[in-house]
């Protein structure tokens, strides 16, 4: 039961492909509006790229009996019975005949897409602008505020500037009474 349901949901996602790859997508590219572009002819290796996996997908369609000896163990499938051409040959034209019969239904549209790559082309960027901008603002002001501390720590702790607090006038009395309490603190500690 549950395999004739898997060979169904195969059945109609092989008529899907192709009604989109086999037929529309040639339909709309080659026999629609002619969009005037005349590119020139791709360069010759990609020719004889072209031509050899053509060659390839037409050897491997004719001569299937080669790969499967290929494969680690024995196959006993015999792609062009009757039976499986018969099914592919129904699949093919009523997947075409709906295609056809649809045809006024799937009207070209020009939209956009927003695939995955959109992700990685818009949002991805985007964002990480987005952050080099935070960052670099951040970064401009923390080093501001710190370069204004040092500064700060260096006027007040600067001996060769007027205005900075050591290098001020003492009287000598209150120097004097600041050693006495640094020698009292001492000795009491000293004692202890």
């Amino acid at each position: 039961m549950v395999e004739t349901w898997v060979w169904f949901l195969l059945l109609a996602a092989s008529a899907g492909v192709f009604l989109h790859a086999g037929i529309k997508f040639p339909w709309f590219v080659f026999f629609q509006k002619d969009s005037g572009l005349r590119p020139k002819d791709p360069p010759a290796t990609m020719r004889w790229a072209m031509a050899l996996f053509s060659a390839l997908c037409i050897v491997i369609g004719l001569v299937p009996q080669w790969f499967y000896q290929i494969l680690p163990y024995p196959v006993s499938y015999q792609p062009y019975t009757l039976d499986h051409l018969v099914t592919q040959f129904q699949l093919l034209l009523f997947a075409g005949a709906a295609f056809f019969v649809l045809l006024p239904m799937m009207k070209r549209t020009l939209t956009i897409s927003l695939d995955f790559d959109w992700f990685y082309r818009r949002l991805f960027p985007s964002v990480a602008q987005r952050g080099t901008e935070l960052v670099v603002h951040w970064d401009g002001r923390l080093r501001q505020g710190f370069i204004a501390m040092i500064r700060r720590t260096l006027d007040f702790l600067a001996l060769h500037l007027p205005e900075a607090q050591l290098s001020r006038t003492r009287l000598t009395s209150s120097m004097v009474m600041w050693v006495a309490v640094i020698l009292t603190g001492y000795l009491a500690l000293s004692f202890v």
